[in-house]
């Protein structure tokens, strides 16, 4: 009796660890047809580079620097995560269905000279038509084109402004003491400024004047310099070309004691030096 019952043990622990390795195997199977189904194999955790390449409009590269993400063109300043984030998931993007390249009209499909190209980590997603019935978008990926939901495209297009930081300092910059107009500004005047962010950030336009605002670092770094314009709601940075706009002056926020007034006429940045030039050498008859 002992023994039979330590036979049906074991034979109940073999038909267990039968079951176990086919649920394995059955895993690993729809894993391996979960990633043959994807646009891509890349995992959008690890992207490190994006370009996006749009008709009309100036190229786009985004790099990814530990936790923060940097535009690097058209203007070099810090991304914004969550919407370089939303670039990121057409990495995984289910492909409904594939074909050959070859075997496709790319004119037809919009392939050919697409509207939107997106290089991540190098490799290229070229951004077709969308086909009329289940209105799945046409995607090419190397050698083959893809069907994919259509609900990318959108954030593809994210306007270059929209893809900037709205925080006015730089990740990692300490504000220390400063100078506005030549006049010495305290670092607890501008320590808010560590926090301040804009409504939105938009391409240096228009004519360039304002408050000349140097704000030292506070860690010895190198100092930045504003041109404060539109009573202290208008912050440009001549170095990067682009300009923040608040509803609310953040200097003043900072310190409203601080007897600051930037609703006078603004000082004009003064021009650029002319190179110097070699004197002429002295000529001969």
């Amino acid at each position: 009796m002992i023994r039979l019952l330590a036979r049906r043990w074991l034979v109940n622990l073999l038909l267990a660890g039968i079951v176990g390795l086919l649920a394995l195997l059955a895993l690993g199977q729809h894993q391996r047809g979960e990633r043959a189904s994807r646009l891509t194999a890349l995992d959008p955790g690890r992207i490190g580079r994006i370009e996006l390449l749009r008709q009309d409009q100036p190229a786009v590269v985004l790099e990814r620097d530990g936790a923060q993400w940097w535009m690097r063109e058209p203007s070099a300043a810090p991304a914004d995560a969550g919407a370089v984030g939303r670039l990121l998931p057409v990495a995984e993007a289910r492909s409904e269905r594939a074909m050959p390249a070859a075997a496709a009209d790319l004119d037809r499909l919009g392939l050919s000279a697409p509207a939107v190209r997106l290089r991540l980590d190098g490799l290229e997603l070229r951004f077709g038509a969308t086909e009329p019935i289940a209105e799945l978008r046409y995607v090419q990926v190397g050698d083959i084109v893809h069907l994919v939901e259509d609900r990318y495209l959108p954030w593809l297009m994210t306007p270059v402004p929209e893809l900037l930081s709205r925080r006015l300092l730089p990740p990692g910059f300490s504000p220390g003491p400063g100078q506005i107009d030549g006049r010495p500004l305290g670092a607890d005047a501008l320590a808010h400024l560590a926090d301040a962010t804009a409504e939105r950030v938009e391409p240096l336009d228009g004519e360039l004047s304002g408050h000349l605002l140097r704000i030292e670092s506070a860690d010895g770094g190198t100092a930045l310099r504003f041109l404060v314009a539109d009573g202290g709601t208008r912050w440009s940075r001549l170095d990067q070309r682009l300009t923040w706009l608040f509803t609310r002056p953040p200097l003043l926020e900072a310190d409203e004691d601080a007897g600051l007034d930037l609703t006078d006429t603004p000082a004009r940045p003064e021009p650029p030096a002319a190179p110097a030039t070699a004197p002429p050498a002295d000529s001969t008859d």
